[in-house]
């Protein structure tokens, strides 16, 4: 009989200000950027493979179930660190509706764009803010037109701690509470010496903690996870750590004796510029990267730092669903070009060959398809608008808004119509406009690993400048030496559908070389060798 045993995932859900504390913002300051995560994906690919499987999370987020909804991994089992230390046991949720919560008589609510503002006699009394899904994140109170605290709610529809400011407006300290409002933990964030506790517990405190003060929430954290280890752990359990610097240390000194997997992933631990001391993997069962420069990056590292026994395996942390696009039922050819890998001075290039591409076939449309906000998408516009101007026939571009005298003298009155630009903030909108593009370009020096699974989910070749484990050149797309030979890799996949369909056949077949299944099979492999 084979022993059971449970994955733990340990992501690196953390914020940038406060070490182990939330970074949920309010509803209108949610940044809508596009972002991967390979727990996230991770924890996906082994519930699509049945696999018993747990969260631990190690930081205070009180809108947690919201988060995971979000990612689509909500219900799965998780074990939360500040729950344990609040002795929160709730599982189900409760709607807090503002007027039902105790306000003075005489209260007045004023109701505003980004908040609802509480008055009392004339005077602010409190300011109400809410979090993306609509619930009470937290409530302000001011007192002489100062903020005197914060409460802080929990999704599940109770008050979670309560933030303490002094006269200046300074944070004093922070109170996480049961779901009676009883503090359990205080959290000192104005400490009056270099010797003063940061934590201190309450005597009255649900659960039994060894000591009534704490210098850190890391010595708290490993007395907690302690007892976790004892009471749930098995000695067959296996950890999947998000390595991150602010919790190798504590995963690997708790669970000393346990198998451990660190996952590295994008630019989350700095390969490039680490300290001996950040690298505190010694005893990890193997380490799993994301693309071939990290994996050079990390076999260096360890061979600098002595772990030279480690095995690396390579790992896309994304899988593969069958899901054909169906670009070849459309009468436009359309591209997908991902501009976030490429220099500025390549990008024009690229655009000034596709638009001369564009001049010769009416029927090819362009799609430039960014994840970062920062990146000016009106400027480009208009460069790409005034290199129509100089060089093509205005009219195979451009389509009329407004009626009007001088329409094409007008940018404002000038829209592209075969050139749309895109920044998109989450995966479903890659896989939409995936479905109807013929093309995928990415000619970054690395190319996105994304764009590269969802691609071959959807059936189509790609053209890049650098081989990866991904697209094999003539097989399910072209690697072009330079920007010049993009031209002829276009028309190599657009005269006519024979090389495109070979492309599509040949995906289709690697395509199940990245299912859930598959890559977790690489997982079990690695461990079962690492057994013997």
């Amino acid at each position: 009989m084979v022993e059971s045993f449970m994955f733990y995932f340990v992501p690196s859900w953390y914020g940038r200000q406060r070490q182990w504390y939330d970074n949920t913002p309010w509803w209108f300051r949610v940044n809508n950027r596009m972002t991967f995560d390979d727990s996230v994906n991770q924890v996906k690919m082994f519930l699509e493979a049945k696999e018993e499987i747990g969260l631990m999370i190690l930081n205070y987020q009180p809108q947690l179930r919201y988060f995971l909804h979000n990612q689509g991994i909500f219900g799965v089992y998780y074990w939360s660190f500040f729950d344990d230390i609040q002795n929160i046991t709730r599982f189900y949720t409760k709607i807090i509706h503002l007027k039902d919560l105790n306000w003075p008589e005489g209260s007045e609510f004023l109701y505003s764009p980004f908040a609802v503002v509480v008055r009392l006699k004339g005077k602010i009394f409190a300011v109400v803010n809410y979090a993306e899904n609509g619930n009470i994140h937290s409530i302000s109170f001011q007192k002489n037109e100062k903020i005197a605290k914060d409460y802080i709610f929990d999704d599940r529809g109770f008050l979670s701690s309560i933030l303490y400011y002094d006269e200046d407006e300074q944070a004093l300290y922070q109170d996480y509470l049961n779901t009676n409002g009883v503090w359990q933990v205080r959290e000192f964030l104005k400490k009056e010496n270099a010797y003063s506790p940061l934590l201190m517990v309450n005597d009255f405190a649900d659960k039994t903690f060894s000591k009534k003060y704490y210098n850190s929430w890391t010595e708290l954290i490993e007395e907690r996870l302690a007892v976790f280890r004892k009471n749930h752990i098995k000695n067959t359990d296996i950890f999947v750590v998000a390595s991150h610097e602010q919790h190798n240390q504590l995963i690997s000194t708790t669970f000393k004796d346990y198998r451990k997997i660190y996952s590295f992933f994008g630019n989350r631990f700095n390969l490039q510029d680490f300290q001996k001391n950040q690298l505190t993997i010694e005893e990890a069962t193997f380490l799993v990267v994301d693309t071939e420069r990290n994996e050079r990056l990390l076999k260096e590292v360890c061979e600098e730092v002595g772990f030279k026994s480690i095995p690396i395996m390579r790992l896309s942390p994304f899988d593969s669903r069958l899901r054909l696009g169906h670009s070849q039922t459309i009468k436009e050819q359309i591209i997908y070009f991902f501009i976030d890998n490429i220099e500025r001075d390549e990008l024009y290039s690229v655009i000034t060959i596709i638009l001369e591409l564009m001049s010769l076939r009416k029927d090819t449309e362009l799609r430039i398809v960014t994840f970062k906000q920062d990146i000016q998408l009106d400027l480009l516009k208009k460069w790409i608008i005034g290199l129509i101007k100089t060089f093509h026939f205005e009219e195979l571009f451009f389509k009329h808004v407004s009626e009007g005298e001088n329409e094409l003298e007008d940018e404002q009155e000038i829209e592209l119509s075969r050139i749309v630009m895109e920044c998109f903030t989450n995966e479903n909108q890659i896989i939409e406009c995936l479905d109807t593009a013929r093309l995928v370009i990415d000619l970054g020096s690395e190319p996105d690993l994304y764009t590269q699974i969802a691609s071959i989910s959807a059936g189509i070749p790609q053209i890049n400048r650098v081989s990866s484990d991904y697209v094999e050149h003539q097989k399910n797309g072209l690697v072009i030496s330079e920007i010049g030979e993009l031209s002829a890799a276009i028309d190599f996949y657009f005269d006519g559908l024979s090389n495109w369909n070979e492309a599509l056949i040949y995906t289709v077949q690697k395509m199940s070389d990245y299912t859930s299944g598959k890559i977790l099979e690489q997982w079990k492999q690695m461990l079962e060798n690492r057994n013997r």
